[in-house]
């Protein structure tokens, strides 16, 4: 294995060890603190997977990198941390996805009219 590929290891050891944790943490809250943390438990989520180790020829991080978030204590509360202060916003993003997908409908159904006019 390369220095690489061992750092990326352990970044997504902690990483995945902290959510572990997390989790475990959240079974042993009443159910409305659970309902609370939902948010923070995918986000968690999303952020692990959105560096897609995979650990098959995939190494996301570059070393530099790797070391940045193995220096930290929780590097995914610290992600976590970040997106909450991140100017972007997933409703962004579900805005743009709802318009796509409203106008790719809408255009079904006028190309649906259209070719029935066409058959009269």
């Amino acid at each position: 294995m390369t220095r690489n590929e061992i750092l990326n290891q352990k970044v997504w050891e902690k990483m995945q060890a902290e959510l572990d944790s997390f989790i475990a943490e959240l079974k042993t809250k009443p159910s409305s603190e659970i309902i609370e943390s939902a948010y923070e438990l995918t986000y968690k989520e999303d952020i692990l997977e959105s560096f897609d180790f995979d650990f098959e020829g995939n190494y996301p991080l570059t070393n530099e990198q790797a070391k940045a978030l193995l220096s930290l204590k929780y590097p995914l509360d610290y992600l976590y941390q970040e997106w909450l202060d991140y100017d972007g916003s997933v409703l962004d993003t579900l805005r743009q996805s709802n318009e796509f997908a409203i106008k790719k409908q809408t255009e079904y159904l006028k190309s649906r009219a259209d070719k029935e006019k066409e058959s009269r």
